[in-house]
């Protein structure tokens, strides 16, 4: 009994610790929180400089502008974590990036969509494993499985390509250069953690092989990582986000994460359809955008991922490591 109760009390703690890491400024099924400022339109960028409209998660040095592969997401030292992140929401839409993956045991570099709370859809590729790319989401933060991720063979390393997600109430398809890879449907999510409310885009690159990351993170990510053998870049060279609903801002009405819940400020949700709204942006400079059989694999959530000393704790982190203690005392 008492190896069980520890197994369980590690898996939990593992569990949490992760969930630490994925984060929100503010979760609106636990309070009430600031209106989503909605894209309602479309944005696209092609690097040669700052992407307009987003914002750096870490530091602003550590992504490099001017070379002929676009921007360079870079990976230097421990902690390095270069990521941006849109401050605009879609509320069902398309997200696209073209880039070419880091090498590097340990390192990852990752495209994902992510609300206030919590649900994610992500696009992540190891620097240890370059013929693949993997696909995964979750839903309200729930960590409880990691079986949701699909792994896709591409040579990610070697060349650019196209990697999309498309959004809708009825299904998330997974795509690299136009073509779906992977396809997922509400009726397949076991539980109401079908990824549905509103979401930012973001890229980003960190160091899963940290000798300061919990295990289970080092070993999942290929690690750990060798800092004398880098910096580990991800080049990218566009973005294209469209959002399929339109309005000013986008509303939690109510602490339920439901996507009937949520509501648009001067526009209606899913009304773009083929004729997407006017974007609530500056202006930004056009881009031209320029498969294979999935298996299962078992992954954290890091679409928040920081270096360590910037993590943000999500709420229910607390909860979860005083339940797993108080197991462990109690049956010890």
């Amino acid at each position: 009994m008492r190896a069980i109760v520890f197994r369980f009390v590690a898996a939990s703690l593992f569990a949490a610790l992760t969930n630490a890491q994925t984060f929100t400024d503010c979760n609106p099924m636990l309070k009430t929180c600031p209106p989503d400022p909605a894209l309602s339109g479309i944005y696209q960028h092609t690097y040669g400089g700052e992407a307009p409209n987003f914002k750096y998660l870490s530091s602003k040095d550590s992504v490099k502008y001017g070379g002929k592969d676009g921007a360079v997401f870079r990976i230097a030292k421990p902690k390095d974590a270069p990521t941006i992140i849109s401050s605009f929401y879609i509320m069902w839409g398309r997200y696209e990036v073209v880039l070419k993956a880091a090498p590097g045991a340990g390192i990852v570099s990752s495209i994902v969509l992510q609300s206030d709370d919590l649900d994610e859809i992500d696009w992540e590729w190891l620097g240890g494993k370059p013929g693949e790319a993997q696909s995964n989401y979750f839903g309200k933060g729930n960590t409880a499985t990691y079986d949701r991720g699909a792994v896709h063979p591409i040579d990610s390393q070697a060349r650019f390509h196209k990697y999309g997600i498309d959004w809708t109430a009825e299904k998330i398809d997974w795509l690299i250069d136009d073509v779906v890879v992977r396809t997922l449907k509400p009726s397949q999510v076991k539980g109401d953690f079908y990824p549905q409310t509103p979401m930012t885009a973001r890229i980003g690159s960190w160091a899963g092989g940290d000798p300061d990351n919990e295990q289970g993170v080092i070993d999942w990510s290929g690690g750990p990582t060798d800092f004398t053998k880098g910096p580990f870049d991800m080049f990218v060279q566009s973005i294209y986000v469209r959002d399929y609903s339109t309005g000013k801002e986008y509303i939690y009405t109510d602490k339920s994460g439901s996507a009937a819940s949520i509501k648009s400020n001067g526009g209606s949700i899913m009304g773009g359809g083929a004729n997407p709204g006017t974007p609530n942006l500056s202006s930004s400079s056009s881009a031209a955008l320029s498969s294979g059989s999935s298996g299962s694999f078992n992954a954290p959530s890091n679409s928040g991922r920081l270096s360590s000393t910037a993590s943000k704790s999500h709420p229910k982190i607390t909860l979860a490591i005083l339940a797993a203690t108080l197991a462990a005392i109690w049956f010890y």
